[in-house]
């Protein structure tokens, strides 16, 4: 026999309710799971108590509950605008944009005025690189807004991304007047004016990376053709016939490690790896691919100015076009360097002709000149072994030319 729910009065049933939504306001948000799963024991079709529950689970991060808790309360209500948008979110979450883009335009038939939605519309398109539609979305939010900062940066980017310099200029101009310290958005313009920079702002590199981190390896993988790491280390591979190269190493770092592609692809290698990235969001997929011993959230010059470590391995695959001048890094690199440590890394080819061998080009990413490579590895006392042409990925459809390294402490007497 099923046994019934115990039989509470009307007083207590509503006293439940204040206590889940005070427990949910307070944050303790297993407390209010269990008085709101309590409730739906006796209301099992009431919409408020299915969205509490399902705004818990997202809170938890448990995107299938709150995603399934969300459609419930639809049934009820299934023009709920709160709903749907907290539908939609737990959609993209659980990675199905496709329900998601469904679920924001349904809500939009009803409530065109929604400017979230819109923005959270455009975010679906960008992310698929279905870069019209995002456009479109970004604009009609701003039409509502115009003072919509975030639409406004993505904006800016997307006209960036599709090659619009024009737009994407007029854009970033717009952010500066709204913040005029906004320093990605003097770096990207700085970038389109062709102004000489030495280093893009860590900031920018951050708030990056923390935007795109959730998308960021599906995008670059499946989109744009990225295969770097697995290039990088066919190249390793090959210098291993040379004398005084090793099949394996002991204790590695990833510089600006990101969401880890080139930590499985060095795993075999280098059994102890550790990472170093800027982004927070990049650190939390990297963590997830079992392949690193510690994982820090620094910049790469700081981390290795301050580490106690030392490594025989670094790699730093397309990680050197968010830097900039690059001797500083390659001399702090040497100081926490083992005796016959490798550094294997790619750069973006600089087709100009450049007085300082590096340049910041109109994408928003810095590319280096061989000879600029040469020079500051003899400099710091890095032994060029390999150097190899390749094509690191696609740009509106042409591929980017690039070089991969790979470079070994100079071991003579000093």
């Amino acid at each position: 026999m099923p046994i019934s729910p115990p039989r509470y009065s009307d007083e207590e049933l509503n006293g439940f309710f204040t206590e889940a939504c005070n427990a949910q306001t307070a944050g303790r948000f297993a407390e209010a799971e269990e008085k709101y799963l309590l409730l739906l024991g006796y209301f099992p079709d009431a919409a408020m108590l299915r969205y509490n529950l399902g705004l818990v689970y997202y809170s938890l991060e448990n995107f299938t509950g709150a995603l399934h808790e969300f459609s419930q309360a639809l049934t009820s209500q299934p023009e709920d605008s709160d709903t749907l948008f907290n539908l939609a979110l737990s959609q993209k979450k659980t990675g199905d944009s496709r329900a998601a883009v469904a679920t924001y335009r349904q809500l939009l038939e009803a409530r065109p005025d929604n400017t979230d939605a819109w923005y959270n519309l455009a975010g679906c398109y960008r992310d698929t690189h279905a870069d019209e539609q995002a456009i479109s979305c970004y604009q009609r939010a701003l039409a509502l807004d115009s003072d919509y900062l975030p639409a406004l940066n993505n904006l800016a980017y997307l006209y960036h991304r599709s090659g619009d310099m024009q737009q994407a200029e007029i854009c970033y101009r717009q952010v500066l007047t709204l913040r005029s310290d906004d320093d990605s958005a003097h770096y990207m313009l700085a970038s389109l004016l062709g102004t000489p920079l030495e280093h893009a702002p860590d900031s920018y590199v951050r708030h990056f990376f923390d935007a795109y981190a959730e998308d960021f390896e599906q995008s670059l993988v499946d989109g744009l053709g990225y295969d770097t790491p697995r290039q990088l280390q066919a190249c390793f591979k090959r210098c291993t016939q040379l004398k005084g190269v090793k099949d394996q190493y002991d204790h590695g770092l990833d510089l600006g490690c990101g969401t880890g592609l080139s930590g499985i692809a060095f795993k075999g290698i280098v059994p102890v790896l550790d990472g170093v990235d800027l982004s927070a969001n990049m650190l939390l997929q990297a963590a997830g691919k079992d392949c690193y011993h510690g994982l820090y959230q620094d910049s790469i010059i700081h981390y290795l100015q301050t580490t106690a470590a030392t490594y025989d391995f670094f790699l730093a695959t397309d990680v050197f076009i968010y830097v900039g001048e690059l001797g500083a890094i390659f001399s702090a690199l040497r100081a926490v360097a083992r005796p016959g440590a490798l550094f294997c890394f790619s750069t973006e080819t600089l087709d100009a002709t450049d007085s300082t061998g590096y340049q910041l080009q109109k994408t928003g990413r810095f590319a280096y000149s061989r000879d600029y490579i040469h020079s500051i590895a003899g400099a710091a006392d890095w032994l060029v072994l390999t150097e190899k042409k390749t094509s690191l990925r696609k740009e509106r459809e042409r591929w980017v030319a690039g070089d991969l390294w790979i470079l070994q402490m100079n071991t003579r007497q000093q």
